[in-house]
């Protein structure tokens, strides 16, 4: 193995990858999925650390598209500051066929390289799998970088970091997708009469604005407390209170704090907390929390699960503003450290301090 770990001074742990095969071995957990046919552009960022962000994957094009893909590939990528690029294809398109004696969709790379290099964004290795499976080879497209085979991706040192983090990675598109899928009809049904006798009891109980955004402080603080602990067993009523608590825009926005800082334990139970809320809560309150969700993965890099959330959140609610402007952020590849200034703009983290 040529993957080491070292501690950051800001107690990032941090991932040093030397092999061309370990690299496109970590494309599944950079993505949160394992990807099938694919053009992935793995960017690299100046500095020491050469940290790689974004990876932009799209589907395998056919030729008369290649063009148009190339340019909207590269545009993207050149929205991130960057010292260099490496390009990994995945398998092949259905009915591709390459010439004898060549790689796969050698010309989608070969305008990947010149459109790259043309723009100054140089590129470091052009790489092609079948699959990415352990035991599967890997071949390079120029002729001096070599071939090799996979390691098992699920017991590289990146895989065991992503672990203990408590990040999942997730066996396909299709799986990621289906994760936020809601509860079973008859429970939402239930939760949502449940909230519409907790709307109405709330216009007697007398209470002024600032008792109830503390009450509804609370009962976030309470949640994230148990979420950090490994709890997420949500009651009927838990997820009633907490969308009634999410419904206050101003208790919603205190929870963008929650995301910070990113791909850290208590972030990560945050994030599975909302998770958990999405797929329990009826429209249109469940937009609240998958706009939460949306942007503690976006904030950590996770592009794809930050897209099907805001996706989730404007089916939920028609028009949700947050929604709306965070989408907009994430089709126009703003870096994920430029949102960190909606979590500073709150007034403090609600994560509690001893959990």
């Amino acid at each position: 193995m040529t993957s080491t770990t070292t501690t950051g001074t800001d107690g990032r742990i941090i991932v040093r990858i030397s092999d061309p095969g370990e690299l496109v071995a970590a494309v599944p957990h950079l993505l949160s999925f394992r990807p099938g046919p694919s053009v992935i552009l793995l960017n690299h960022s100046r500095g020491r650390e050469r940290r790689i962000i974004p990876v932009i994957r799209a589907d395998l094009p056919g030729e008369p598209h290649e063009r148009d893909v190339v340019r909207e590939l590269v545009d993207r990528l050149l929205r991130h500051p960057g010292a260099g690029v490496t390009v990994v294809i995945v398998g092949s398109r259905l009915g591709h066929r390459a010439r004898p004696g060549e790689l796969p969709h050698r010309s989608l790379t070969q305008r990947l390289i010149t459109a790259l290099d043309e723009a100054g964004r140089p590129v470091d290795h052009a790489l092609w799998v079948p699959e990415i499976r352990g035991g599967a080879p890997w071949t390079c497209y120029h002729d001096d970088c070599g071939a090799g085979v996979l390691p098992d991706d699920r017991e590289t040192v990146m895989a065991a970091t992503m672990a203990t983090r408590g990040w999942v990675t997730h066996d396909s598109r299709e799986e990621l997708v289906r994760q936020l899928d809601p509860d079973d009809p008859a429970a939402l049904d239930r939760r949502q009469r449940l909230l519409d006798d907790a709307v109405e009891a709330l216009a007697g109980t007398g209470r002024s604005a600032e008792e109830e955004r503390a009450g509804r402080l609370a009962v976030v603080r309470a949640a994230l407390g148990r979420a950090v602990r490994g709890d997420f067993d949500l009651s009927d009523d838990d997820v009633v209170l907490l969308a009634m608590a999410l419904s206050d825009l101003k208790v919603r926005d205190r929870c963008l704090t929650t995301a910070e800082p990113p791909g850290e334990p208590a972030a990560i139970a945050a994030e599975r907390l909302w998770l958990e809320l999405v797929r329990r809560t009826p429209p249109p309150e469940r937009a609240e929390a998958a706009v939460l969700l949306g942007y503690a993965a976006y904030r950590r890099g996770d592009c794809v699960l930050a897209g099907l959330a805001f996706g989730n959140a404007l089916a939920a609610h028609p028009g949700h503003r947050l929604a709306e402007l965070l989408q907009i952020c994430l089709h126009r590849q703003l870096p994920p450290d430029a949102l960190g200034r909606l979590s500073r703009a709150q007034e403090g983290n609600l994560m509690p301090t001893d959990p």
